[in-house]
């Protein structure tokens, strides 16, 4: 006699941040929270980044193309997803500013909103030249060893050789997925600091998820006030 299956896995919908196209998905399952636990346990960061992409790649039964979204489409998702599956709530220790003691704080998951992502894509470098830029797909991040790595000049400057997605002249467009990476290097750094700059603007305005957060120290009675931001700092 076979065994019955206990859930018919109902559907809700969640909009993807980076499309804006809505798409069914059902809650994760225990067979998905013991992939979880066992990349979490093994505090190997690309382990666990890549657990938490497989788990948005299974509750959407692979309707949406998970190598297409970017980092931020990623966080969003398993962040709403981790609210219909385990709790609509996350409990936090927020540190007071006033006598660095901790208070637990209750943050709702439905309440957190991306931000960012108003800089255009296209900026002008040079008179007739501009360069077309774009976020980077979350598994292009994950497979960058220098953007995962620790020497953060080095991982900035692969970010922007990575959002770089075009140049743009009054004659044609320039792929940069056509070009050698010596020859994207070679134009990125004859770049001055002003058109330096005004990638790093697009690049620090990347969409991410921010939360205000207020809370009264159990301790001092401190009143205090912070901004969480990007999907760590509402599962630490």
């Amino acid at each position: 006699m076979a065994l019955p299956k206990l859930n018919d896995q109902p559907k809700f919908e969640i909009t993807v941040p980076s499309t804006k196209e809505m798409h069914r998905f059902r809650p994760f399952l225990v067979k998905e929270e013991k992939v979880l636990l066992i990349a979490l346990e093994s505090n190997d960061q690309t382990q666990m980044l890549n657990a938490i992409a497989d788990t948005v790649d299974a509750c959407s039964d692979g309707s949406v193309k998970v190598n297409d979204l970017t980092t931020y489409d990623i966080e969003y998702l398993f962040t709403q997803l981790r609210g219909k599956s385990v709790g609509e709530t996350t409990k936090l220790q927020m540190i007071c500013t006033e006598c660095e003691n901790t208070t637990e704080a209750v943050i709702y998951l439905d309440d957190i909103k991306m931000t960012g992502g108003t800089t255009s894509p296209i900026i002008e470098v040079a008179p007739n030249i501009s360069i077309e830029l774009g976020y980077p797909a979350y598994i292009n991040m994950m497979n960058d060893e220098t953007i995962m790595g620790e020497d953060a000049p080095a991982a900035t400057f692969a970010m922007i050789r990575t959002c770089i997605k075009a140049v743009l002249t009054d004659d044609e467009r320039i792929d940069m997925k056509d070009e050698a990476p010596e020859a994207i290097d070679e134009f990125i750094e004859s770049m001055n600091s002003s058109q330096f700059q005004k990638i790093r603007e697009f690049i620090d305005d990347m969409p991410s998820m921010k939360h205000d957060v207020e809370f009264t120290c159990d301790h001092c009675k401190h009143e205090n006030k912070t901004t969480l931001e990007g999907m760590q700092a509402f599962f630490s």
